[in-house]
């Protein structure tokens, strides 16, 4: 199945008055994004939307802390202003984010979620075991890595693990990028969703939609702002919406005047969700 890539803006948090409400608003975008397997989050430039300066930073550094197992959280999120809620916000609990374990039960072939640490002059991770693992390998102090073990206990040893040795969701990535027509004109052999009001209901392109995904590595499912639509947003860029393929209306006959876009997130990657499913059932041998 291919990776699923998601884009909202920086502006994602402008219908909210108070930090509160705009933390419960960002785990709803990762609890989502969770749920359904989303790899990477790309937060955008929204360049005619209003909001705090301080919103971008909150968004991607709670999206951050929140797809963070809780063993490594004291050491990558210092306190912080941005997480003056954190603890009300749901976890996400996806496989990475391991409970503690009797370090005897780790065996060689484990995976878990480490940040290297420099002891002596001689790497190490910290993986929530309660002791420190030898690391084989190269990297730098400080650095989130995902380990693989090569031998079990009490000879703990861990290297780098590989996309090959993760066979279960391993939470997403966040980046930040100043454009969305950048963005949406540098992905390749990538399925590229456009959500808008204006679009074409899901229904009618689905199957092509599903078909064009058996051939592709990503999709990429792009939102608009909660002022602001896809169209308006590209026409600020000086971009057009109109040489995209797949430009939909995921919510056909809504009965509010608008869907909010945590609404949207969720609705939307559901829907998505059922058609990948099928694909991916239909396409297996039998």
């Amino acid at each position: 199945m291919p990776n699923l890539w998601i884009t909202i803006p920086d502006s994602s948090l402008s219908d909210e008055q108070t930090k509160r409400d705009k933390s419960v608003k960002i785990a709803q975008f990762a609890r989502a994004c969770s749920i359904f397997r989303v790899k990477r989050v790309y937060i955008y430039h929204d360049a005619l939307s209003q909001f705090e300066k301080d919103d971008p930073e909150l968004l991607r550094i709670i999206l951050r802390y929140l797809d963070t197992p809780q063993y490594l959280r004291k050491m990558l999120f210092p306190m912080m202003h941005q997480l003056q809620y954190a603890g009300i916000l749901h976890p996400l609990k996806a496989p990475h984010h391991r409970v503690s374990e009797d370090i005897n039960k780790v065996k060689a072939g484990d995976v878990r979620t480490g940040v290297i640490v420099k002891v002596k002059g001689q790497l190490f991770v910290e993986v929530g075991l309660g002791c420190l693992v030898p690391f084989v390998g190269e990297g730098l102090e400080g650095k989130k890595v995902n380990v693989r073990f090569t031998s079990s206990y009490p000879n703990l040893k861990a290297i780098q693990a590989t996309e090959q040795d993760i066979l279960d969701y391993w939470g997403y990535e966040v980046k930040e990028i100043p454009s969305i027509s950048k963005l949406l004109a540098s992905v390749e052999k990538t399925a590229i969703i456009l959500t808008s009001r204006k679009g074409r209901y899901f229904k009618n392109i689905e199957a092509r939609l599903a078909e064009h995904t058996r051939n592709v590595h990503n999709i990429l499912v792009a939102f608009g702002a909660p002022k602001h639509g896809l169209h308006e947003i590209l026409a600020k860029e000086r971009a057009n919406i109109s040489p995209y393929e797949y430009v939909v209306n995921m919510f056909p006959n809504q009965g509010t005047e608008t869907v909010r876009l945590e609404e949207a997130v969720l609705g939307t990657l559901a829907i998505l969700n059922s058609t990948l499913q099928l694909t991916e059932h239909s396409a297996r041998p039998k």
